[in-house]
């Protein structure tokens, strides 16, 4: 792996989808992903060390973690298991326990266009990070995943 490259894995997008529903511990993390806690545990130790969690309290004994917001890079590596995350999306869609949309288009175009669609996706996920990164999250609303993906060969 490169320099600055992190390596995600499926084990890894569930921590982050349990703590977008709010900060947790080591244990009730392990709870809400059904993985072992100490796998749990040198997991959310990798995230703290790439700055992907904070500590943002105590309960008992154990740190009470929180996603910063940074933004998640996908390498080839962490692709498959990214895709692996949106097949589990695409189920809960399928029986009705979440609503979305997954689309694609697979077009022929110049460079121009091609470097357009590009910087039209790169705008829509900075504008989705600002949205994490403003203000307090709510207590009650909906949890939302968006996955970005573009491939120009």
């Amino acid at each position: 792996m490169g320099q600055g490259e992190f390596f995600i894995d499926t084990g890894m997008l569930d921590l982050f989808h349990a703590l977008a529903k709010g900060p947790a511990t080591v244990p009730a993390l392990a709870d809400a992903t059904g993985r072992p806690v100490a796998r749990v545990a040198r997991d959310i130790d990798r995230l703290l060390k790439h700055g992907y969690v904070k500590v943002v309290g105590r309960k008992g004994k154990h740190n009470i973690y929180q996603g910063t917001g940074k933004d998640i890079p996908a390498t080839a590596g962490s692709g498959k298991h990214m895709l692996e995350h949106l097949k589990k999306g695409v189920e809960l869609l399928d029986r009705g326990k979440a609503r979305g949309t997954i689309t694609s288009a697979v077009l022929k175009t110049t460079e121009e266009k091609a470097n357009e669609i590009f910087d039209m996706i790169l705008k829509l996920r900075e504008r989705v990070s600002e949205i994490d990164r403003e203000g307090e999250e709510p207590a009650e609303g909906p949890l939302v995943t968006v996955f970005f993906g573009l491939m120009i060969e």
